[in-house]
């Protein structure tokens, strides 16, 4: 019976860092994003900042691809012509703002 429990417990503690940090931000390396697009997981980041472009019109300050809670997302710090810098989250699979809810009134959409 104690056998029982001291395994229990040890299970415990070997998957308390799994439990503490699944919801982490997890940074993901050039070669496996490539690796993501190729097997159609996530567009691309250039696909993704064309579409981009159209709802927050501005220059490319810094572009970083992370999963999070099983969701690929890029966050993308932006300079709009009129404003300061704007970080957004996209869903990395369908290039769709994920943060923030509303698009902030810095952004200029790029007239056609």
């Amino acid at each position: 019976m104690k056998v029982a429990i001291y395994l229990s417990i040890l299970i415990c503690f070997l998957k308390l860092p799994t439990l503490v940090f699944a919801n982490q931000k997890v940074e993901v390396q050039h070669n496996q994003a490539q690796q993501l697009v190729k097997s159609g997981q996530i567009l691309s980041l250039d696909v993704t900042l064309a579409g981009m472009q159209t709802i927050c019109h501005g220059k490319l300050i810094d572009a970083h691809l992370y999963q999070l809670d099983g969701s690929w997302l890029y966050v993308v710090q932006i300079r709009p012509l009129a404003g300061e810098i704007v970080e957004l989250t996209l869903n990395a699979r369908n290039g769709q703002l994920a943060k923030p809810a509303k698009m902030p009134s810095s952004c200029i959409t790029e007239t056609m």
